[in-house]
């Protein structure tokens, strides 16, 4: 198979490797560009098929004069790329044949980044596949074949629906366009899967009459609550000597021989290793807030919900679920539903593993994390994106907050997203920890797993939903959304 792969590789974008990023690896492959052949190598071929370059091209340059020139616009930082991405020496890759057995031998050349992207690329290929069947066939060995609502018989009675929430952010811009995003993603979530009520999260820098449009506009018999919330930053930011400024000085926002966080109040400058950028303030802060902020809201605290779905306000529902996801947490006991367990890019968790051995050395852990979801391969699992599905009872359990608290600083100066705080959150506190959150009764089996890894769609998750800012501008999206009158100008 290695050798067919090799017989003509062309790397002309790469169309059909949609799970790869479409940047060049930190180190120059040209010499590989157009037909190769290396039979000998299939494990090397293997990689440049799946790497397949792009060289970096005039549109990053472009996006980075823009990202400059508009930084002011931004209510609250802009993120910026690097001038040009690391351009590396390849790794030499040799195989050895002996008595029937291959040896592989790696050296990279003395440079931990082309290592750090080559073991990533490395689990990617086959680590994140093998974990998603041995999860799915934990499940599979308890329930079956049979999905939720297809004779699944876990318990739960099919006429009761399960305490579920849907949730958004909205964090308003400088063209005051993102609440138009929101009333579209609300009609289509109306349309799609409405059937749950809906909370919309909004900071102070929403108006009155933006407010108001969503309330009117919004589809009719949508369950449709809104509460004000303020981002700022964790305590230990704040109360770090020198504030924000000092918990963030050089050299923690150095990109390009450039302080980012004194210009245009981004940090996080290592993440992607291939490709690095820093990252906004308005991005932490909303990242901040989804693995804390959210779940100390009145609407969690108040414990009226058992799940969530958190979905971005620029992402739409174009087609309606072929599972309810709140039934299928309800019915199997996982604590997370998504469509992957991910294996985190180099550069996005530093230091996240020492973080976490910290914080047993401080507050103590008693029994096991669900180590099946710690690691894919060897880097930090991740889980959740433009959604997050999750048991609210778990992230708003003092021991999740207590644990989130403590990484929070990694958000500002490391980048540490979302989908790796709460699926570690999940492996330390979830279902299937010695530690859980919610103590199983006397003689109660954990679930067989804690994620339960599904698309939502029959076609798989990007059928379902479309992500794309600006949306309520796309004629198709309105249509399809069965609201074609909505307004579309920018003002």
């Amino acid at each position: 198979q290695a050798q067919q792969i090799t017989r003509c590789l062309v790397c002309s974008g790469c169309p059909s490797l949609a799970p790869w990023p479409s940047h060049a690896m930190p180190w120059s492959l040209g010499r590989y560009r157009g037909c190769v052949s290396t039979p000998r190598r299939p494990v090397l071929a293997l990689l440049l098929a799946a790497l397949c370059p792009l060289g970096p091209g005039s549109g990053a340059a472009g996006e980075d004069q823009h990202a400059a020139a508009e930084a002011a616009a931004y209510w609250r930082g802009t993120r910026v790329r690097a001038v040009e991405e690391p351009n590396l020496p390849a790794p030499l890759i040799d195989l050895n044949a002996s008595g029937g057995a291959i040896s592989a031998s790696i050296d990279y050349q003395g440079e931990p980044l082309v290592q750090e992207c080559m073991e990533y690329y490395l689990d990617k290929t086959t680590e994140e596949a093998r974990l998603r069947e041995y999860i799915l066939r934990r499940e599979r060995a308890v329930f079956g074949e049979a999905d939720v609502g297809q004779g699944s018989g876990s318990g739960l009675e099919q006429d009761r629906e399960p305490s579920g929430v849907v949730t958004y952010l909205l964090m308003e811009n400088s063209a005051r366009s993102l609440h138009k995003d929101l009333l579209l993603s609300l009609h289509c979530l109306g349309t799609f899967f409405g059937r749950y009520p809906v909370v919309v999260f909004h900071t102070n820098a929403s108006t009155a009459e933006e407010l108001d449009l969503l309330k009117s506009a919004s589809p009719e018999g949508l369950r449709l609550e809104f509460e004000e919330v303020h981002l700022d930053f964790p305590a230990d930011v704040l109360d770090f000597p020198g504030g924000v400024d000092g918990f963030l000085a050089a050299p923690q926002c150095v990109m390009d021989g450039q302080d980012w966080w004194l210009t245009h109040r981004s940090c996080g400058c290592r993440c992607p290793a291939w490709r690095p950028q820093c990252w906004p303030l308005n991005w932490m802060h909303a990242t901040r807030f989804f693995t804390a902020g959210m779940f100390r809201t009145r609407t969690f605290q108040r414990g009226e919900f058992d799940f969530f779905l958190r979905l971005d306000t620029d992402l739409f529902f174009v087609e309606a679920p072929a599972v309810d996801p709140f039934r299928l947490m309800a019915e199997r006991g996982c604590g997370m539903v998504y469509d992957a367990v991910s294996r985190e890019a180099p550069g996005c968790f530093d230091g996240f593993d020492e973080m976490v051995l910290r914080f047993f050395q401080v507050f103590g852990y008693i029994g096991s994390p669900d180590l099946e979801i710690l690691h894919v391969g060897r880097g930090p699992a991740a889980a959740g994106g433009q959604w997050t599905l999750g048991d609210a009872r778990l992230f708003s359990s003092d021991r999740y907050l207590r644990f989130a608290d403590f990484a929070a600083g990694g958000i500002y100066r490391h980048r540490w997203a979302d989908q790796l705080f709460l699926l570690r959150g999940l492996a330390l506190f979830g279902p299937r920890s010695g530690s859980s959150a919610r103590p199983r009764a006397e003689g109660e089996d954990p679930p067989p797993v804690s994620i339960c890894l599904r698309s939502l769609f029959p076609g798989g998750t990007e059928t379902g939903f479309v992500h794309k800012k600006g949306g309520f501008q796309d004629s198709d999206l309105l249509q399809r959304c069965s609201a074609p009158d909505l307004p579309r100008g920018t003002s």
